[in-house]
């Protein structure tokens, strides 16, 4: 049985950086790349919104399939199969669930411009929670 407390949690922590990232996308580059404090912080919310969307998934295809996903991106790929998601949500989140593995993992490597540039994708949680939401409701 989905604990949807649970999810709701997850789904508040994903709202709070969404409300983070929002306000940093409006900043122009220029600002964005001169401030440490907005670059480390857009840093930990993708991060904070990321797990919280892999936790949702992990959870989802345990409760749903009764299958542990190899990798995170893969939890995404067996969510697909659910039918519950868009496909493009699904490479969107997946794609999203790379990029925080390369902030908590490999971060030394991470072009500021590039967090910049992801800003632009961020659409993508928001929709994921639209498509969660609805599939709660059933």
């Amino acid at each position: 049985m989905i604990d949807k407390d649970r999810i709701a949690a997850y789904i508040s922590e994903i709202k709070t950086s969404m409300d983070t990232l929002n306000a940093y996308k409006e900043i122009d580059k220029q600002t964005f790349l001169a401030s440490p404090i907005i670059v480390r912080d857009t840093k930990y919310c993708f991060i904070i919104a990321g797990q919280a969307a892999i936790d949702i998934c992990y959870h989802l295809t345990a409760k749903l399939f009764k299958k542990a996903p190899t990798a995170y991106g893969n939890c995404f790929e067996l969510l697909e199969e659910s039918g519950f998601f868009s496909q493009d949500i699904i490479a969107k989140m997946s794609v999203m669930a790379k990029f925080r593995n390369l902030l908590v993992h490999h971060y030394v490597k991470v072009d500021n411009e590039q967090v910049y540039e992801k800003l632009s994708e961020i659409d993508c949680f928001e929709k994921f929670c639209d498509e969660l939401n609805n599939l709660l409701k059933k």
